[in-house]
């Protein structure tokens, strides 16, 4: 090698050693963002103080790590790497199945029942929705629940093999169906309705590479739902009609969502998508219902079609029973700053919607809510108050989930096991009264005792409930005697 190619190489490889301090500075050449990575911090202002203790370093070496030239194009390309060697989806919670069909493993689990909270919790749910239910219907408010579908269900069968070995019997959606149908609430399945329609839909219900129902989907789902409340509550609703269906080799909406996520250099192939041009018509539009939806992200598809602008009287939607939409967009709005219950009483039709990630939590509260207004002296279920407690802390559920994997045991029992922990520290601490339902708890705990009260209870001829509160009323009269 002559001299000139050798100083030819050395400046080569020094312009590339420069290159990305180079286009971190001048932005040379145009490099797209990451999805969901918040924007790169500040550099930290140099202080003779701040460099003598450290503190300067400390900030400054991970802000420039941020900063540094071609890093959003070299995230991509390893990603990109491990994607299409190894199929591994470098996005938090992301799994690749069968033919590169991409699932949110949340989904997958409620599919397979692992995160089951079990009878006890559905019952004690189901009892307060019943009551809150027939409250409401008392003062004009209808109530139905909607369970919107999951990936897993309508697509299970491009979900990895090694999640299936974590398939029980016992699942959540089983549970809310049971409560619903043994209750008389109304409720719409559209997780059942989509995974029917599947074989005949012109196209696909879920994109291959997206999380939420797909567009031409979602106008399925919003047409099923109008007619329901139609149906079921005597409002006459219109219809949508489907002018025409584009079938699309580009993706819109929401139908890429997990695939962006992802943050690859090409984006994987998928099958064409449909997206449906519709219109509302019919129904009466001088006396459309007012209506709040409890739900989750799905229904943001619905606002962004402007679906319910034309088919309600109002777009009231509480995502998470947290935030307030439409009004969350022009300023922060919360359902803490709001009298729930006036809200509420002001509708026509309450709909908890929920889809199948979120069934453990389905309605976020909004029933225990309403329930603690209308019926502030009811029994107190102890352990179900600390079971929601638990559910609140996404981290703690989370951990007894991995907890009941590696020990091949259920959730639960160990969800019930942390709610009585809870109990016995709200009790050592003197918050908890110990009145007729504290006994009540502490009697339906133990097994030995219970089989007494099941055997006094045929006795008497009583149902083993009351023999449980008589009993408690009992200990309660002479425990200090």
């Amino acid at each position: 090698m002559g001299n000139r190619s050798k100083i030819a190489l050395f400046l080569l490889l020094w312009l590339l050693l420069w290159m990305p301090l180079i286009q971190m500075k001048t932005q040379l050449f145009p490099v797209k963002r990451l999805e969901k990575e918040p924007v790169p911090p500040e550099f930290p202002t140099f202080t003779l103080k701040s460099w003598f203790n450290s503190e300067f370093q400390e900030k400054y070496n991970p802000t420039f790590e941020q900063h540094i030239g071609f890093r959003n194009g070299l995230i991509r390309f390893r990603n990109q790497l491990e994607y299409s060697l190894f199929r591994k989806a470098n996005a938090a919670g992301v799994v690749v199945g069968r033919n590169n069909y991409l699932y949110e493993t949340d989904y997958i689990r409620s599919y397979t029942g692992r995160d089951y909270l079990g009878d006890y919790f559905w019952k004690q749910k189901f009892a307060r929705l019943e009551q809150v239910a027939d409250t409401l219907a008392n003062l004009g408010v209808r109530l139905a629940v909607v369970l919107e579908p999951g990936k897993a269900s309508v697509y299970p069968e491009y979900i990895p093999p090694r999640f299936l070995r974590f398939r029980g019997e016992n699942t959540n959606y089983a549970a809310i169906l049971r409560e619903a149908e043994h209750r008389s609430v109304p409720l719409l399945d559209l997780n059942r309705f989509f995974v029917e329609a599947k074989p005949a839909s012109p196209y696909p219900l879920f994109p291959k590479g997206g999380t939420h129902w797909s567009t031409g989907g979602m106008v399925t789902a919003a047409d099923t739902l109008l007619k329901f409340i139609d149906n079921r509550f005597d409002f006459e609703m219109p219809e949508i009609e489907v002018i025409q269906v584009e079938m699309s080799d580009s993706l819109r909406d929401t139908d890429d969502d997990v695939v962006r996520i992802m943050n690859l250099m090409f984006a994987p192939k998928h099958p064409k998508m449909g997206y449906p041009e519709f219109r509302l018509v019919g129904g009466d539009t001088t006396h459309l219902p007012r209506v709040l939806a409890i739900s989750d992200s799905y229904y943001f598809n619905f606002l962004n079609a402007k679906i319910p602008a034309q088919a309600f009287d109002n777009e009231a939607f509480w995502y998470y029973n947290q935030t307030i939409y439409p009004e969350n967009w022009s300023q922060p709005t919360d359902t803490s700053h709001i009298d729930i219950r006036r809200e509420v009483e002001s509708m026509d039709v309450v709909l908890i919607m929920v889809t199948e990630r979120f069934y453990h939590r389905f309605d976020w509260d909004f029933v225990d809510i309403l329930h603690s207004y209308y019926y502030p002296d009811a029994e107190k279920e102890h352990r179900y108050e600390r079971m929601r407690r638990i559910l609140h802390f996404y981290s703690w559920f989370d951990d007894l989930i991995k907890q009941a994997d590696y020990t091949g045991k259920r959730i639960e029992p160990l969800l019930k096991g942390h709610a009585d922990y809870l109990m016995w520290e709200d009790d050592q601490a003197g918050k908890i009264p110990h009145d007729v339902d504290y006994y009540r708890f502490n009697i339906t705990k133990d097994s030995v005792w219970m089989k007494q009260i099941r055997e006094k209870a045929q006795i008497n001829g009583i149902s083993v409930e009351e023999q449980v509160r008589l009993d408690a009323r009992y200990i309660l009269d002479n425990q200090n005697q």
